[in-house]
């Protein structure tokens, strides 16, 4: 582990991409403790622009802009967070275990695969927002996580198929250890720095896909997260157009892609250190 974080800090990407992140997290986390509710209605200070008083200006129901974009910040975090760790530890999981031990057990995590690949994740997003009335960033996690690990999955798979052909594991599975002892002993810590991209990528496409299905109305969500404040920029009817009150939506979509640069800025970098044929000489 200490060898993988030595190679990770030679490389410009990943730490550039790493330093934007933690910028972000710091604002998203810091933020909303010293800026108050984000959810405060100044009637009097409705649609103003960016001033001293209002950095980022208010929206047309009087709310504060910035403080609303640090809350969406954190809470987009948290909604990649929790799909990156759990769609992660699913694809490991179905990736990893059925493959290695073969047989049925690879038939049944090949099957299970193939049918989360071909799950519609807008109809089923319109399906639970229907059935279950306001959305948490939990469950929206819980649900990008039950569809994003299949890519994973067949990754990880292919990659413990090598593996398991390899001198140290016959060694290790001829002193009598088990399937399951050799995956988590053997196999997976050679696999450390290939878990770490994919959840580097499953968290960065979690966010993006969260933020894409608020922008479009699909999320019921009521709590701020970056597509909530651009989907409310766009959709608010008290002023003639979005336009006019441009500080609402371009503040979350530059910070959208800025946020998501530095996810694959990261990925990139780690990808540079641990392919071969993108490393530096």
């Amino acid at each position: 582990m200490i060898d993988v974080w030595e190679l990770l800090l030679r490389s410009r990407k990943f730490m550039f991409g790493l330093a934007v992140l933690i910028s972000l997290i710091l604002l998203g986390t810091v933020g909303p403790w010293l800026l108050g509710d984000p959810y405060y209605m100044n009637l009097s200070l409705i649609g103003r622009p960016p001033s001293p008083e209002h950095l980022l200006g208010t929206t047309s129901f009087g709310e504060d802009v910035f403080t609303q974009l640090c809350n969406a910040i954190g809470n987009s975090l948290v909604v990649g967070l929790i799909a990156g760790v759990l769609g992660t530890l699913i694809a490991v999981f179905v990736g990893a275990v059925g493959p290695y031990i073969g047989g049925m057990a690879d038939r049944i995590s090949s099957l299970a695969t193939n049918l989360a690949l071909v799950l519609p994740l807008i109809p089923l997003f319109i399906i639970i927002a229907s059935v279950v009335r306001g959305l948490n960033l939990v469950l929206i996690g819980l649900i990008l996580a039950a569809t994003s690990w299949p890519w994973a999955a067949r990754s990880i798979r292919s990659q413990v198929l090598t593996l398991k052909e390899r001198e140290y594991v016959n060694l290790a599975r001829m002193s009598g250890q088990n399937s399951v002892d050799i995956v988590v002993t053997e196999v997976l810590p050679n696999m450390l720095a290939y878990i770490m991209m994919v959840f580097v990528i499953l968290t960065g496409t979690a966010i993006l896909a969260e933020s894409a299905l608020s922008m479009i109305g699909v999320s019921t969500t009521r709590t701020i997260t970056l597509g909530y404040m651009l989907y409310w920029a766009q959709h608010e009817t008290t002023v003639p157009f979005w336009w006019n009150i441009w500080w609402w939506f371009i503040p979350p979509g530059i910070v959208l892609t800025v946020l998501l640069t530095a996810i694959f800025v990261i990925h990139a970098g780690m990808d540079e250190i641990f392919n071969p044929r993108l490393r530096e000489l």
